[in-house]
């Protein structure tokens, strides 16, 4: 498996540079929280984006010692746009605070814990872009129906690979396995090897305005003695008031574990670079059952367009600011247009209905 590792990285490598897609930055930050998937497309280039989250833990394996733990960790995710649009370079660190407590000859037994369980770094890349045709993404301005239902084109997935390093942490939660400490009492202990690959690809379909539909398929400790298989789909929707909403199914397969995780919370845009959010993972399966609660943020410095060719004066980075706090006022306001229409329309379907039913008992 160890000499395969040159032949992995050759081939993710010509994936990368086959790539003719057209990233798309946005005016408003793009986040994987609270989701524990990964977006399709990159933050743009010249974006530095930080994403972290507080959150509670707790497992319990009843079967196995009558094993519990509990405790908080944090997860911290750095992105940043490099080079090309599509590129992406994003590194993650998880660490953990809790208490390990189970049962053996001796009786009741509780070991304190502290260290990472997860440390890996990699690049991202949009292989395929469906929305560089932007002729047949343009709204129709006659039908609002049209612009809302699903069309066929909308299944056709933006693609993108990722292709990482794992990191040996400690041997604290090696492969990320919160009761590895009692494994030994059954199998050999588990080592894991100071580097290996994870590989990844990325589906992400925009199926109407608002709903998105996120696929990962990947594999992590590729080269390593123990590999992890892993599915994650998350359907998030947005609304035209700054809330977001998700839910989410994780499969991981590996020889340590086999099981599946439902996810659900929701997210709150408060400017253009920063939002907040909550979020709730519970395992399906009960040995073990992990519950995991938190909060999080996600903030940018966008530098996406402080550069057009030449640098900018002062005074055009101030126009530029201008224009786009109009936008957004227009914008809001013509939201808030659309909403007292909107209104209006069902008080008049209301009243309409009313007068039916009169007229159908005059009758």
């Amino acid at each position: 498996m160890h000499n395969s590792l040159p032949h992995i990285l050759r081939v993710l490598l010509s994936i990368l540079l086959m790539g003719t897609a057209e990233a798309q930055y946005t005016d408003v930050i793009n986040t994987n929280r609270p989701s524990r998937s990964m977006g399709a497309f990159s933050v743009g280039k010249g974006v530095y984006q930080w994403e972290q989250g507080i959150s509670f833990r707790q497992g319990d394996f009843n079967k196995f010692f009558d094993a519990s733990y509990s405790g908080l960790g944090t997860r911290m995710q750095l992105r940043v746009g490099l080079i090309k649009e599509q590129l992406e370079l994003l590194s993650t660190i998880d660490y953990q605070l809790d208490a390990l407590s189970f049962e053996n000859a001796l009786g009741k037994m509780e070991r304190k814990r502290k260290g990472p369980r997860d440390f890996s770094t990699g690049v991202k890349y949009l292989v395929y872009d469906p929305f560089r045709n932007t002729e047949k993404y343009k709204p129709n301005l006659y039908s609002y129906h049209a612009n809302n239902r699903i069309r066929w084109r909308d299944l056709i997935p933006a693609v993108s690979v990722y292709a990482g390093a794992q990191f040996s942490t400690s041997s604290i939660y090696p492969y990320q396995e919160n009761f590895h400490a009692l494994y030994r009492f059954y199998y050999r202990p588990l080592i894991e090897p100071s580097v290996s690959v994870t590989g990844m690809v990325i589906l992400q379909q925009h199926l109407k305005p608002g709903l998105v539909l996120v696929h990962n398929l990947g594999m992590r400790y590729i080269t390593a003695d123990i590999q992890q298989k892993q599915l994650i789909g998350t359907l998030t929707y947005s609304t035209q008031a700054k809330w977001s909403f998700y839910g989410e199914y994780q499969f991981d397969d590996s020889p340590l574990h086999r099981d599946v995780t439902l996810g659900t919370g929701v997210a709150y845009l408060l400017t253009n670079n920063l939002q907040l959010d909550v979020a709730l993972q519970h395992s399906v399966k009960t040995t073990p059952k992990l519950i995991t609660a938190g909060v999080g943020i996600s903030f940018r410095i966008d530098r996406h367009n402080i550069w057009a060719g030449e640098p900018q004066g002062l005074q055009e980075i101030r126009k530029s600011k201008k224009e786009r706090r109009t936008l957004n006022k227009e914008a809001e306001a013509t939201r808030k247009a659309d909403k007292r229409t909107r209104k209006g329309l069902r008080k008049l379907d209301k009243k309409q209905k009313r007068i039916e039913r009169k007229l159908k008992k005059v009758q």
